[in-house]
């Protein structure tokens, strides 16, 4: 599970679904489960071959981050996750106490700096190293 971490109005949501468009773009045969990135946030399930991400671009409260649930209900073999939660509060704890190690789930928590609106310089660079960490880490996942 990614999760990027940061406080309201940092851009998680935005990073969620720029990578998002990012598989949907570079993997000619993904199958896609209800994400439209021209929306709001975002929740389904991105499949390359056999390989499944599940996305959730929400994560400021409690019904926001339990979308999770709902999308591992509908696809048990969900093999990675990337979602949103604030750095504390009922979102973060819940993801904490509920996938971790214990639970069966490798966690990556990506924090996403929060810059004055107008330093576009900051953010962009922000920006750039987060999607190059998740596109690294996707790259190949494909499950034959």
């Amino acid at each position: 599970m990614f999760t990027l971490r940061g406080v309201s109005k940092s851009g998680k949501s935005d990073k969620v679904k720029r990578i998002a468009d990012h598989i949907i773009s570079n993997y000619p045969t993904v199958i896609n489960f209800g994400i439209d990135t021209s929306k709001g946030d975002i929740h389904g399930v991105l499949q390359m071959k056999k390989f499944k991400i599940g996305l959730v671009s929400a994560g400021d409260d409690f019904s926001c981050v339990s979308e999770i649930e709902r999308l591992i209900k509908i696809h048990n073999d969900i093999d990675l996750v990337i979602n949103t939660c604030r750095t504390k509060g009922i979102t973060r704890k819940y993801l904490h106490d509920n996938y971790n190690y214990s639970s069966g789930w490798l966690v990556k928590n990506i924090y996403v700096e929060r810059y004055d609106p107008f330093d576009s310089v900051s953010q962009g660079n922000r920006d750039i190293r987060i999607l190059d960490e998740l596109k690294s880490w996707i790259i190949g996942l494909e499950k034959l």
